[in-house]
């Protein structure tokens, strides 16, 4: 870790999972996400918007890749990432001794233009990321190259600044955890297209919330395409960055994203590898609830869903103030099943008016009463039984957390267990 103007630079900046939607994985696979950065901002801009609202230590901090100098319209700030001016002697020198072919002078005249007065080559405002690495990879000057993970720091800074123009251009790293149970070696011996693909997508969902405006909590993303093409093998130890472009977005009324089509580039040694195209709608989960009520699933009997194993033993079942302690088999809508050891729910006191407490992440609480209908020792350990309760009483609210739980974490069991 290093310190540059009093902020501490990581050697790497995970992005946290609730930015990817990823609420029951352990990681994210997204680091050092960013906005394209400004090449040029007119000091006066800078001066006004960007300076009142960042501290002292992030002031010290840009000093460090910003310069100003008269630009072809006046005072800017500029991103020293390359070489700006070049004087006609040291030109002169690189061409003639440089290792460069035809096409690459073209380039290189394309982007830098003579200026008489001072008898420089003045780099022209126009310049991408990829044009900036093969500049600096011709002239071989280490010294100007920004690290992804310091143009992430000053992505976050310069996003600050309201009265700046900003591209909804976006720029993420590949990241793999250390400890990710799957995509970390000895698991694999290359970046998988798998890896790629949700990598990808969930860099997507982050530009909602980051930059688009897309709130954490009362939204679901409905995924209206996402597709992917592989160009070329990815290897395990070389990075890889990932540029996403708007192409399109439609905005709510309060001016957040609520449709959008990103594409997405994967690149790797500056060679693209890969697309993803992703277009999604966000809605409002009133709207999104509004809409599935209208397309309500008709079973022959009634549905029964086992659940994700982290809430099996969220359930509480009380006789009389006593707790019985027992785990969720299966659900519906109308009863679930359970499963005890040790006491037999036949001798339950009142099994006819027990209550029940049932808790789930995101859904909520579930209150209400149910009674026992039936009792069925294990075949195989007598110790264990099985039990079907009817859910007899249940509030509004309750049955809509109930609904929500099940379907979130619940499994359809195609064939019904009949006791």
């Amino acid at each position: 870790m290093t310190i540059s103007g009093k902020i501490e630079i990581p050697s790497v900046i995970p992005l946290h999972k609730k930015y990817t939607r990823t609420f029951f994985q352990e990681d994210s696979l997204v680091s050092n996400i960013r906005r394209a950065l400004q090449r040029e901002i007119p000091a006066d801009l800078f001066e006004s918007q960007v300076i009142p609202v960042i501290t002292e230590e992030e002031r010290a901090f840009l000093s460090n890749y910003y310069v100003k100098r008269e630009g072809s319209n006046g005072l800017v700030y500029s991103l020293k990432s390359i070489p700006l001016k070049v004087s006609a002697e040291a030109a002169k020198t690189f061409l003639g001794e440089g290792n460069i072919d035809e096409d690459q002078k073209r380039f290189l005249f394309n982007l830098y233009l003579f200026n008489e007065t001072e008898g420089k080559y003045v780099l022209k405002n126009s310049v991408t990321e990829s044009d900036e690495i093969r500049i600096l990879q011709m002239f071989k000057q280490k010294s100007f190259h920004i690290r992804n993970v310091e143009k992430a720091l000053i992505s976050e800074i310069l996003e600050k600044a309201q009265g700046i123009a900003k591209k909804d251009v976006f720029f993420a790293n590949l990241y793999t955890p250390p400890t990710h149970k799957f995509f970390s070696p000895p698991n694999l011996k290359h970046i998988s297209g798998m890896q790629i693909t949700e990598s990808a997508r969930q860099f997507g969902i982050a530009c909602h919330h980051i930059y688009g405006g897309v709130p954490f909590e009362g939204v679901t993303f409905l995924l209206q395409y996402l597709n992917a093409e592989f160009f070329q093998y990815a290897k395990l130890t070389m990075p890889i960055k990932m540029r996403a472009i708007l192409k399109d977005v439609k905005y709510a009324k309060d001016g957040s994203w609520n449709y959008s089509n990103l594409e997405i580039t994967v690149y790797q040694e500056n060679v693209e590898i890969s697309k993803v195209s992703m277009a999604a709608t966000i809605l409002p989960l009133k709207v999104y609830k509004r809409l599935k009520s209208g397309q309500a699933e008709v079973y022959e009997i009634d549905p029964r869903f086992r659940l994700l194993d982290k809430f099996k033993n969220n359930i509480s079942i009380r006789d009389q103030g006593n707790k019985f302690v027992c785990s969720i088999e299966n659900m519906s809508q109308n009863g679930f099943m359970v499963k005890a050891a040790g006491n037999s729910p036949a001798d339950l006191g009142g099994k006819d008016s027990l209550e029940f407490f049932m808790h789930f992440d995101i859904a909520g609480f579930v209150h209400g009463k149910c009674s026992l209908l039936w009792v069925k020792q294990d075949d195989h350990n007598e110790d264990t039984y099985y039990a079907g309760f009817k859910i007899e009483e249940l509030s509004p609210i309750d049955s809509e957390n109930l609904k929500e739980s099940i379907d979130r974490y619940g499994r359809l069991i195609e064939e019904r267990e009949i006791f």
